[in-house]
């Protein structure tokens, strides 16, 4: 049996890939205190529809004209660039010296950390959009051709592939001995990690571009036409409800925390649910809709929206904190290392906020 660790930094507090942890959860401690002194602003090579990796002193973005890059943390310096053929939705994930990345040409590569080296790549049959979880040995992802994919993390050789019947956009989860992935074929998958064997299936409907988020005794999904889900560990539905706004739907990723689950949605709001029975906790008007997955830093939500705004969020009660206007949208989360945030935006710029004014 092969368990993963889900503490993903040891000394620092690294943000290596799309979520901080490998449960698909975004909660990590420290304190924002308003407003935000901006540090630095990089210009990158092309739009940023994902989040920033963290590792040491570095940060790594990958962008929609196909270039993953490697700055350094304390002024926005270029360090190294890799150039694809094809364009990167899927967020870096950064993990003991390599930088793991699809594009959407549908090749997934190992690149070497301190130089963007290629080590290795693997073909799929469609694009990638989902991120990469790192299992241990192994790392896992979806692919556009129906598939989630586990490789060996050293040689990228296959070890298993589960296939669904549809697109596999969303980031896989780990919960234990177990990966949880949503798909498009409107159904939550849980497959063994070591083998890829099929454990249960949760039927919702709708298409999943949104990851499913281990928290606490369950696992939070939710859909594109706006249903959201608390499943139990044994595929369980306890409860669903669906948005009832215009324009309702999940396209960023839920975060757990403190008994309730904090929802982006395209109605251009955030909204929390209680975990316990599924009712409406608070809400928060955006001024955009919100794509970017909102993340937890201490007990402050942090979410940006497709007007360019970044929000600072009471997560106890949903009422604004401080909030600034970016420019370009923001369609990734925020990535957070416990002194820096740092959020990527449509019109190619990478910010640097420091977490005190």
């Amino acid at each position: 049996m092969i368990v993963a660790s889900l503490v993903l930094a040891s000394a620092a507090l690294d943000w290596p890939s799309f979520r901080p942890t490998w449960d698909g959860n975004a909660v990590l401690p420290g304190l924002l205190v308003p407003p935000l002194r901006r540090i630095w602003v990089a210009r990158t090579t092309g739009a940023i529809e994902n989040t920033v990796a963290i590792s040491g002193n570095r940060a790594f973005v990958a962008t929609m004209d196909g270039t993953v890059e490697c700055r350094r943390l304390k002024d926005g310096e270029r360090v190294w660039t890799y150039r694809s053929h094809s364009a990167f939705s899927a967020s870096p994930t950064v993990w003991r010296g390599r930088v793991y990345i699809g594009d959407a040409g549908g090749e997934f590569y190992a690149l070497d950390a301190s130089s963007g080296k290629r080590l290795w790549s693997r073909q799929t049959g469609d694009k990638i959009v989902s991120s990469a979880t790192v299992a241990g040995t192994r790392v896992l992802f979806g692919s556009y051709d129906c598939r989630l994919y586990c490789l060996d993390a050293s040689s990228g050789k296959v070890l298993w592939i589960h296939t669904s019947k549809a697109q596999v956009h969303a980031t896989p989860s780990l919960r234990g001995s177990e990966v949880w992935y949503a798909g498009c074929d409107g159904s939550v998958h849980a497959v063994d990690l070591s083998s890829g064997r099929p454990l249960r299936s949760v039927k919702l409907g709708g298409n999943f571009a949104a990851s499913a988020v281990v928290g606490g005794d369950g696992v939070l999904a939710g859909n594109s036409t706006g249903l959201l889900a608390w499943i139990s560990p044994a595929g369980k539905v306890r409860w669903s409800v669906r948005e009832k706004e215009d324009g309702a739907g999940l396209y960023g990723t839920p975060v757990v925390w403190g008994g309730l689950g904090v929802v982006p949605s395209r109605s251009q709001r955030l909204f929390a649910l209680s975990l316990a029975t599924g009712k409406l906790a608070w809400t928060y008007p955006a001024e955009g809709a919100v794509e970017s997955s909102p993340i937890a830093v201490g007990s402050t939500v942090v979410a940006g929206d497709d007007s360019g705004w970044l929000h600072l969020v009471r997560a106890t009660d949903g009422k604004s904190i401080w909030k600034t206007r970016l420019g370009g949208q923001i369609k990734g989360s925020a990535s957070w290392n416990g002194t820096l945030l740092l959020v990527g935006t449509t019109d190619g710029r990478l910010w640097a906020f420091a977490g005190k004014g």
